[in-house]
């Protein structure tokens, strides 16, 4: 028994740890904007199909912030997709929040 209770430990933590939150996880709920921030930043200055990629992600998760300069930023096209509507305002946002572009 002294034998088996250190490796019941060892499991129990480790299925604990796999139980947490995941990187996807955490980009849905980020409320603040952040992702959409950092998606932005990759794509503001990479204009191929990357950045495009990057642009149209910070747009779907700006829509999603509660921040309101952010969110203000996004509208909806035709289609009902998420873009990014005035960017100059998206990286003044990003920026209030401490990101900084190049």
């Amino acid at each position: 028994m002294k034998k088996l209770f250190p490796i019941l430990a060892v499991l129990g933590l480790a299925m604990t740890a796999c139980a947490g939150p995941s990187a996807d996880d955490f980009r849905k709920r980020d409320v603040q904007g952040n992702t959409a921030c950092i998606h932005f930043g990759s794509g503001y200055t990479d204009h191929g199909s990357v950045g495009l990629t990057n642009i149209s992600k910070a747009a779907e998760h700006g829509l999603a912030s509660s921040t309101e300069s952010i969110r203000n930023a996004v509208s909806t096209d035709g289609d009902g997709k998420p873009v990014i509507a005035d960017q100059a305002a998206f990286k003044k946002a990003c920026e209030q929040q401490g990101m900084s572009f190049k």
